[in-house]
């Protein structure tokens, strides 16, 4: 979108998201669009903000309120420590907004700026050249044009503060955003150090924030967000996410900035020790959520001759997504159209799907959402689409943070029947260990008579960014196990990014057809995590596929569900028996 004509005016319509915008009014293109050899830069002159630093389509920074952002993002965490911070590091930055504010600090010594895009650098202090002030002859101040990632994992234990002033994980930045950089900038902040570094606009990037959140509590000793309001940061309440190397930093942190603000006497228009920076409410209990999402599987008995056609199952689908107040993503796929026995039907709902197979006259269904799903509703609406008055479901947590036996109390057996929710006792899956599971003696759903197709859940933890970002890299693994796994593809991988920065969450899926099932995955590039159904009728080596899939993204942990599917005449007791959970981990 970026500019548009108005009548005899131009406008800039910003980029970042799908569904919403915002725009302005260009006095001047100054700088027309061009490409960096890492993104695509242009700089405009507007009546409201002055001029305006864009990147890929997004607005970087305005001159009108950029002092919102930097006085935040610079001076919090000089603040925030018990003694005045020595010497810093800025990942990214280039404009020199942050490292102007950090330099206005009486007790920093050293400034290093790390800067991968030195046409930024360039052009900003040609264009912008206020931003930056006087940081390019201070000699506190030391510039490297190069890959933050790699600078960092040069400074071990040797920052008080590191600053990471990225745009966001796409890009030039998406090397920013990974366990192994995080594990670098810890490694690289001297004790009761802290770093920060924006995670989003609150309401309409809504996992950006949580996912940073859950990514940095794994490595840094104690997290916390800080919320403000920048205008040219489209969505309101806006993000910044630290970590400190030290369990008790944050404690101290408000204490130690009022104190330490008045001792420096630097004169401020935005910051001040003194206003609150606490999350609201509810973005500090999603912060606290645990569960990525949330999966409902039903079996049940088709009445006797009513095999449902693929356009019915499609309707069904589609339905589906309306009765439990989701989106449909493109239309559904079918991995036949004849639609026989076997053949699955898959329904994207954003970052999540709904999926459809049938084994003889029993339907396996699948609803799974990134969000919270309505269970009941999509048992009752989905009993009532086919006709039937009962199903045994399976309802699982998806992507929780918590230990394995908790999840096993989350996972719930039982039948359904109708909206009214669960009707008669409710059963939880056999906690195992991944020792059982993993011996020739162990018998899968199909080899020992009790269902004609088994379901593979998986949830994988801490996976490398690089690798789950990327649709070509999913669709090679999709293809990859199925090989290892001795099942038979029918077509190429479907994996399409549901792109960033989405409403629900960011990263891309995929589909892979096998005969008689299917590979459905989904990956969050914030939580670093994939979600993945592997459905088949025949038996698969279970160990080499799920090692294989947590060695390809590098994942160090992952809790995992053997479900039967298709088994006709078995009660909810039965079904629960031969469901079992166990956790794996990586060496």
């Amino acid at each position: 979108m970026a500019l548009e004509k108005r009548g005899r005016d131009l406008w800039f319509y910003e980029d970042l998201y799908s569904d919403v915008t915002y725009g302005f009014k260009v006095k001047r293109v100054i700088v027309p669009e061009k490409p960096t050899g890492f993104q695509k830069l242009m700089i405009l002159d507007t009546e409201r903000f002055g001029r305006v630093l864009v990147l890929d389509g997004i607005v970087q920074l305005t001159e009108e309120d950029e002092g919102i952002y930097h006085e935040w993002i610079g001076l919090w965490p000089l603040f925030a420590r018990s003694t005045a911070p020595e010497n810093v590091l800025i990942i990214g930055g280039g404009d020199g907004g942050v490292a102007r504010e950090v330099l206005r600090h009486p007790g920093v010594k050293s400034v290093t700026m790390a800067e991968i895009d030195k046409v930024v650098v360039d052009e900003c202090r040609l264009h912008m050249p206020e931003i930056s002030g006087g940081i390019w002859t201070d000699p506190r101040f030391h510039l490297i044009v190069g890959d933050g990632a790699e600078v960092i994992r040069r400074m071990k234990g040797r920052c008080d503060v590191i600053i990471i002033d990225s745009t966001d994980p796409i890009g030039p930045a998406k090397s920013l955003f990974n366990t192994s950089f995080y594990e670098s900038v810890y490694a690289a902040l001297r004790e009761g150090g802290i770093t920060i570094h924006q995670t989003g606009a609150l309401l309409l990037q809504p996992f950006e924030a949580p996912g940073s959140w859950r990514q940095m509590e794994r490595i840094f000793d104690d997290v916390r967000v800080i919320q403000f309001t920048n205008v040219s940061y489209m969505g309101g309440p806006f993000s910044l996410t630290a970590g400190s190397r030290g369990r008790h930093v944050f404690k101290a942190a408000e204490r130690n900035a009022k104190r330490g603000f008045k001792a420096a006497g630097i004169k401020t228009s935005w910051y001040s020790p003194e206003i609150s920076a606490v999350p609201y409410p509810e973005f500090q209990r999603r912060l606290e959520v645990d569960k990525y999402g949330e999966e409902l599987i039903l079996d049940f008995t088709l009445p006797a001759g009513k095999k449902p056609s693929v356009t019915r199952v499609a309707k069904w689908s589609q339905d589906l997504c309306k009765a439990i107040d989701m989106v449909a993503f493109g239309e559904p796929m079918v991995s036949d159209p004849a639609f026989g026995d076997g053949e699955t039907l898959v329904q994207y709902i954003e970052t999540s799907a709904i999926n459809y197979r049938r084994y003889g006259s029993t339907v396996a269904a699948n609803c799974f959402t990134c969000a919270r799903l309505p269970r009941d509703t999509a048992a009752g609406f989905t009993l009532k689409s086919f006709g039937v008055d009962k199903a045994a479901a399976w309802h699982l947590p998806r992507g929780v943070f918590s230990e394995v036996k908790k999840v096993r109390r989350d996972t719930l057996i039982y039948e359904a029947a109708g909206p009214g929710g669960p009707a008669g006792e409710v059963f939880h899956p056999r906690l195992a260990e991944a020792a059982e599971v993993f011996k020739p003696s162990f018998k899968l759903p199909v080899e020992n008579g009790f269902a004609p197709a088994f379901e593979l859940v998986m949830d994988i933890y801490d996976c490398e960014f690089d690798r789950i970002s990327s649709c070509e890299t999913v669709a090679a693994w999709a293809r990859e196990s199925a090989k290892l796994a001795g099942l038979k593809t029918i077509g190429k991988a479907d994996a399409p990014d549901f792109g960033h920065a989405k409403k629900k969450t960011a990263g891309p899926s995929v589909t892979q057809f096998l005969q008689g099932g299917s590979n459905i995955s989904h990956y969050s590039i914030n939580w670093l995590m994939i979600v993945l159904n592997l459905v088949a009728r025949d038996p698969i080596p279970l160990r080499k596929v799920i090692t294989h899939a947590m060695d390809f993204f590098e994942g160090k942990k992952a809790h995992c569900w053997i479900v039967p599917r298709g088994a006709a005449g078995k009660t909810v007791k039965e079904l629960a028996s031969e469901t079992v959970l166990f956790e794996v981990r990586r060496d």
